[in-house]
């Protein structure tokens, strides 16, 4: 094969080649190599293949502290569902952890999902015989405890920290002994709260 069809093929393939060759001849009849390197760019790949060269980093993802911080920014105009979310979340664990509150939340949301349950959070959480009338519970709008409810009920309803009780439909306090709690599966206990399926 000569150097020049390997060059060609080369040159069709997309790639970089060496080809070396002993044909020629010095003045003194000893046999030169003659090198002849092609770089060409590489064949693009079909539009279906997506190449990612530099891997991305985005940075630690935010904790449950911080997005509250965020969230709690601005509490003046909430929507009527982030308020009934709120308002359970502060009676229900306003003196639980960020997580245990989460984990509050996460039940109505996940309530919503279910098909068990009404669709939307204030209709979860004014529920005959399960939490309670959100209209006739009263709170303190400028308290801490109220801004951090309304944070964590948007963090839960955007999905945005990792589930405290994943796929949680039901919670009692761990003082109590509801006749229900035997027959759920365990999902977890955030502090003074259990947490089923």
């Amino acid at each position: 094969m000569s150097v020049y069809f390997r060059w060609a093929v080369a040159l069709t393939a997309g790639v970089s080649v060496v080809a070396a060759t002993t044909s020629a001849v010095s003045r003194e009849g000893v046999p030169l190599v003659l090198r002849q390197t092609v770089d060409q760019p590489a064949l693009a790949p079909p539009p279906s293949i997506v190449i990612d060269a530099a891997p991305r980093d985005d940075g630690p993802a935010p904790t449950l502290e911080s997005l509250v911080a965020t969230h709690a920014q601005n509490i003046d105009a909430i929507d009527p569902d982030t308020e009934c979310m709120a308002k359970v979340v502060q009676h229900e664990a306003a003196n639980q952890p960020l997580t245990g509150q989460l984990a509050v939340a996460e039940v109505i949301v996940n309530r919503t999902r279910s098909g068990r349950f009404p669709t939307t959070p204030c209709a979860v959480a004014n529920q005959r015989g399960q939490f309670f009338q959100t209209d006739g519970y009263h709170v303190t709008r400028t308290s801490l405890r109220w801004r951090t409810a309304v944070a964590i009920a948007r963090i839960a309803q955007a999905g945005e920290a990792a589930p405290a009780a994943p796929g949680a439909l039901y919670f009692h306090a761990s003082y109590a002994r509801p006749e229900w709690s035997h027959r759920r599966p365990l999902v977890t206990q955030i502090a003074d709260q259990i947490f089923y399926r």
